[in-house]
């Protein structure tokens, strides 16, 4: 089941995002405490949306649309992020999660979605492709992760359709 975010998901957010931080490939956050993720549920823009994926009574998986700046010029890109349980990557429960954050992107009359994805992480890659992102660059030694240097991969996506 897909849903907005409540502050009573802040904790189970907060692991999964911790799970990620701990595993060194897919993000450059600190871990962030459910009290930080609170706050940010709390300071989401009306053109944002925070979802969860629930499975079996518990939440398995998080995503995000989020504006990609507050410059006016910006006002119709966004850029979405998915982070889910590291014991269910590849069984397929992100698609539905992905299919979520386009389609409130769309109603949010955003025109174009950013990710920002590790270069290294090709299952992320080929997962975005599935819908649609294309590569437009990449972002040599951008982050300082695990005492090494890493790159970013930016894909966008144009939303077809009036936005």
């Amino acid at each position: 089941m897909l849903r907005e975010a409540v502050s009573a998901d802040a904790e189970a957010i907060a692991t999964i995002q911790r799970q990620s931080v701990e595993a060194m490939d897919s993000t450059m956050a600190a871990p962030a405490t459910g009290q930080e993720i609170r706050d940010q549920l709390g300071a989401m823009d009306p053109r944002e949306v925070w979802l969860v994926l629930e499975l079996n009574g518990g939440v398995a998986g998080w995503g995000v649309v989020k504006r990609y700046s507050p410059r006016p010029g910006y006002d119709r890109c966004c850029e979405t992020s998915i982070f889910l349980n590291r014991s269910l990557l590849g069984r397929g429960i992100g698609r539905p999660l992905q299919q979520e954050l386009l389609d409130r992107a769309r109603a949010l009359h955003y025109h174009h979605v950013v990710a920002k994805i590790w270069a290294e992480n090709t299952g992320s890659i080929r997962f975005h492709k599935r819908f649609g992102y294309e590569m437009v660059g990449v972002q040599r030694e951008i982050g300082w992760v695990g005492g090494q240097w890493r790159d970013v991969a930016i894909m966008q996506l144009i939303l077809q359709g009036k936005t």
